[in-house]
């Protein structure tokens, strides 16, 4: 065999065992930016909105899938195809039974997919994830879903509801047309904001019982636990998601204690009146800043504990880039296969080893030959 026909032989294999579609990594043929945002749309954190930008086309018969995972990679949850036809992603997508996708899942991918594609598991191929770190994970779910752990509350979900709750009794206050009325539920407000440990709880309209009709923590309690957003920074401190939202968790969650104190000490002025008139015209000053706590005030842009859970669910957001931060080259992300993936890739190129060293030793046996031809 001549020189010249091993070369071509040893081409002819290398095209043909060296895969044409360069989907072995996740990193080396994807491009796009973007993140995907978790949201309340039927219920707590049910939804999640896709925007990424300059992504690339997922190729002929093929293309992008959602998925999320849970901490423990043994669920995987599709979201839906996703359209990049024309270089961007904008895309929503609500669980169809109202799960908490906070509560359940730490990682999202993309997966590139064959259309049509009658496998529903991932296909193994991501173009992009990220994963949020597991010790900055605890406490945003702390804030937004489990407080204490294994609760089905979070603690800034708890603030909003215990708000709410004080809320409806001023209104009630307002509503009362007696004095008697007026105390009555201005006593459930200040029991609602202070809870059981607080100084100022108790009997208060001095009919002899302490009523409460929050939830045996207080609304006070609720708003001092939204230190869990910066631990959650302290935890992940190189993650701009989570540092950024712990701030504005921090700050809100402090705007909504002082609006909170303030509807508390007003309410406890209001008790000692006489005048039914009189109170009535206070009561504003107990619902306004109750009010203030609970959605914020958009004129100063000054954020109460509405925004706080917004700023929380921003810190779990998921910032794609190829390959992510589950690691641009792992391409299977422990998504399940029909076998490991990196075995073809070895077997080519223990092939194309062996076909070389054929080649080599075949260059060599020529050389032999001419030199003994030539002696």
């Amino acid at each position: 065999m001549s020189r010249t026909k091993l070369l071509i032989l040893l081409a002819v294999a290398l095209l043909v065992t060296v895969p044409a579609t360069g989907l072995v990594r996740a990193d080396s043929h994807w491009e796009g930016e973007g993140t995907a945002v978790i949201w309340d749309n039927f219920a707590l954190s049910d939804a999640v909105t896709y925007s990424m930008t300059g992504v690339t086309n997922a190729g002929a018969n093929m293309t992008y899938e959602g998925w999320l995972i849970t901490d423990n990679g043994s669920v995987k949850t599709s979201t839906g195809i996703m359209d990049a036809s024309g270089g961007s992603i904008d895309y929503s997508w609500s669980s169809p039974d109202g799960e908490n996708l906070i509560a359940r899942y730490d990682m999202l991918v993309i997966t590139v997919e064959p259309v049509p594609d009658a496998d529903p598991a991932p296909s193994g191929v991501v173009a992009f994830s990220d994963k949020i770190p597991a010790a900055g994970m605890v406490h945003i779910r702390h804030l937004l879903t489990s407080w204490p752990d294994g609760a089905d509350n979070g603690i800034l979900t708890n603030l909003k509801g215990q708000l709410g709750v004080a809320i409806t009794h001023a209104g009630l206050a307002a509503s009362a047309g007696t004095i008697d009325g007026i105390r009555q539920h201005l006593e459930h407000v200040i029991n609602a904001i202070e809870g059981p440990n607080g100084a100022n709880y108790g009997d208060l309209d001095g009919n002899g019982a302490a009523e409460d009709v929050g939830d045996g923590v207080g609304i006070l309690p609720h708003a001092a636990d939204r230190q869990h957003g910066p631990f959650a920074a302290g935890a992940a401190p190189g993650d701009e998601e989570i540092t950024d939202g712990a701030l504005l968790v921090a700050l809100y969650g402090a705007n909504a204690e002082a609006w909170v104190l303030e509807a508390r000490d007003n309410a406890l002025g209001i008790l000692n009146q006489s005048s039914l008139a009189v109170a009535t015209a206070l009561l504003a000053t107990v619902t306004g800043p109750l009010d203030a706590a609970l959605n914020g005030v958009a004129a100063t842009g000054d954020g109460g504990a509405n925004q706080a859970y917004v700023e929380a669910q921003m810190m779990a957001t998921y910032t794609l880039s190829p390959g992510g931060g589950a690691g641009p080259s792992t391409p299977t992300i422990g998504l399940p296969g029909t076998g490991d993936s990196a075995v073809p890739l070895l077997a080519q190129i223990a092939l194309v080893v062996g076909l070389a060293a054929f080649a080599t030793g075949g260059l060599f046996v020529l050389r032999g030959r001419r030199y003994r031809a030539s002696a």
